[in-house]
């Protein structure tokens, strides 16, 4: 994707910001970009990963880290559908059905690992 329409990290960020204007705060220390960029990477990873050990795991318990560092589990949940709509409106016609039902899984499955149990 980065060869068709570049680091697709600010559109992502940006997106997150507007949603979640209080998350914005948590990366404040973040001047660079590397602290956003490294979690886009792992969040990249993690979809790769899902089926595997990896992957799975680390956005479960990640889900837990972030609440420790208040961030709201629906953002948590968010992000995952926010890389998916911006990669999606970057991409333009070269999104297809099968892409879109690719993340369609991948999301589903990442909706039951971030969800908060009652």
């Amino acid at each position: 994707m980065a060869e068709r329409a570049g680091d697709p990290a600010p559109a992502i960020y940006a997106r997150l910001f507007a949603e979640f204007p209080e998350a914005e705060a948590l990366f404040v220390r973040d001047t660079r970009g590397a602290v956003r960029g490294e979690m886009l990477a792992v969040a990249f990873q993690c979809l790769l990963d899902l089926d595997g050990s990896y992957g799975a795991n680390f956005i479960a318990a990640e889900r837990v880290n972030h609440e420790a560092f208040g961030v709201a589990p629906e953002a948590f949940g968010r992000f995952f559908p926010i890389v998916r709509d911006v990669c999606r409106e970057l991409l333009a016609g070269d999104w297809t059905p099968e892409i879109d039902a690719a993340w369609n899984l991948r999301l589903a499955r990442v909706g039951r690992l971030t969800q908060v149990e009652a």
